[in-house]
């Protein structure tokens, strides 16, 4: 029970740790710009994970990115692989538990928490205190079994036991510093190193297992690059008279740098057994052309589709501007769903023309292309704030405030609209039309003039980044009007 209950406090510490340096605003933005190259991924990685001391935490950000498009498949895989690298060295800290080394940080971690300014860097120092005392009760626990522990049949065995504790415990370092506490056995920890460094990959197999398909592309290969590296390691666990700190620090080194001249071929390998979905329309029937009143319906069911796309896309622009984190990038696949069924739709209303009359079939088309032009809008969103923040810059907190009550205010009618589109209720379309936008957005620029004759910094420095941003949003608020006009005449 002891050592449960020092492996509690081990992962209490690594969470208090790892949520004190992520708290930090505009930390994924900041690893999106860093990471430009698969060299730039290892570097970055590795210092991630050396701050952190969260390995399977930042393998999780890496998944993040690459959902949304910020990062490529190599360059997430390399995260993953050098956070955990850069990681492993917090396992040498743990010996520094002796002394009263954790009481002292968590009496330093507390006097800083109870400053609101200076909390984070109180709940890290917390956390290291935790790990320490953690690590501490550990090693008493786990006294008893250490004879068992040298009893082991072989270097394989104890490398099956630590694949079983990496998979379950979801961390490599929690492992290693089991391991450490093996010295009796060094053949032994190496085989639990080794065969932990493998297990963690289990991180992303649970979240695959909760539906993120990405997850699983990135689990493969990462999964069959330390299993086999891992392997060719294991003979040597008996020979290498290495600790168990020293099995963990190179082999993890060994698996990040060795992935990165394969990692094209290991992104062609994932893709080519999870090849990415092709974006197809789901209501368009060629043969029901021939009922003009059927394919006009379908066409208006595809073109409720394009809205729920556009809407989505304008609901991540949002997403942005609310965290000032992510990037155009996170809205490439919904901008590639909205622009493969545009052209779907319209191909499908040029061949429906003659069969229903052009006049229908052209607001049709129109309003295909007003939807395709309010997602080039959404983006356009992004990629404005995107290069502000580049700069270093951000706007003031009424600004940015002022901005998403102007995003909300599109994304209210836009849902309305897309609901008329979909389901034929006219009276959606009319409130849209009836609502004038105007006054709305005069207001919020007079607002923005009153910043700037009050002289906040923040509202001179991002003023035309604001201004354009906020002519973006009003051009998509006037589109959402043309589309709710569009929408009663079809």
């Amino acid at each position: 029970m002891r050592f449960l209950a020092g492996l509690a406090l081990f992962y209490l510490g690594l969470h208090l740790v790892s949520e004190a340096l992520a708290s930090w605003p505009g930390r994924r933005h900041a690893v999106a710009q860093a990471l430009a190259s698969p060299g730039a991924s290892l570097l970055w990685g590795f210092l991630l994970g050396l701050l952190s001391g969260s390995g399977s935490g930042l393998g999780l950000l890496a998944l993040a990115l690459l959902e949304v498009g910020v990062l490529a498949h190599a360059q997430a895989a390399l995260l993953a692989l050098a956070a955990t690298a850069g990681a492993a060295p917090w396992v040498a800290l743990l010996a520094l538990s002796a002394g009263g080394v954790g009481e002292g940080f968590l009496a330093l971690g507390l006097g800083l928490f109870l400053v609101p300014a200076w909390r984070r860097g109180g709940l890290f120092l917390m956390g290291l205190g935790l790990l320490f005392l953690g690590f501490g009760e550990m090693a008493a626990g786990v006294g008893p079994w250490l004879p068992l522990a040298e009893r082991v049949g072989s270097p394989l065995a104890a490398y099956g036991l630590g694949l079983l504790l990496g998979g379950l415990l979801g961390s490599a370092n929690a492992v290693a510093a089991i391991a450490l506490l093996l010295p009796q056995a060094p053949w032994a920890a190496a085989g639990l190193v080794l065969g932990a460094g493998v297990g963690t990959t289990g991180t992303l197999l649970w979240a695959a297992l909760g539906g993120r398909r990405e997850a699983l592309r990135l689990f493969l290969p990462l999964l069959a690059h330390r299993l086999v590296l891992s392997l060719l390691l294991l003979p040597l666990a008996g020979r290498l008279p290495w600790s168990a700190l020293a099995w963990h620090l190179a082999s993890h080194a060994l698996y990040a740098l060795l992935y990165w001249p394969l990692a094209g071929a290991y992104a062609r390998w994932a893709e080519g057994l999870l090849p990415s979905r092709r974006v197809a329309p789901k209501y368009l029937r060629w043969e029901a052309l021939d009922t003009p009143l059927l394919a006009l319906a379908l066409a208006r069911r595809e073109l409720a589709r394009v809205a729920d796309a556009v809407r989505g896309m304008l609901v991540q622009a949002i997403r942005v501007l609310a965290q000032e984190e992510g990037g155009e990038a996170s809205l490439r696949a919904l901008e590639e769903k909205v622009d493969a069924l545009t052209r779907e739709l319209v191909l499908y209303t040029s061949a429906l023309a003659p069969r229903e009359g052009e006049e229908r079939a052209v607001r049709l088309f129109m309003a295909a292309s007003e939807l395709e032009h309010l997602g080039d809008l959404a983006r356009r969103v992004v990629r404005q704030a995107e290069r502000l923040w580049a700069q270093g810059l951000r706007f003031s907190s009424e600004g940015k405030e002022d901005l998403l009550a102007a995003a909300s205010r599109v994304l209210s009618r836009l849902e309305r609209v897309g609901t008329a589109l979909a389901t034929g209720e006219r009276a959606l379309a009319e409130q849209v039309l009836g609502e004038d936008g105007g006054e709305f957005f005069q207001r919020l620029r007079r607002a923005h003039l009153r910043r700037l004759e009050a002289g906040l910094a923040e509202s001179r420095a991002s003023t035309l980044a604001h201004l354009d941003i906020l002519l973006t949003l009003e051009a998509m608020d006037q589109g959402v009007g043309r589309l709710a006009q569009l929408a009663l005449e079809l």
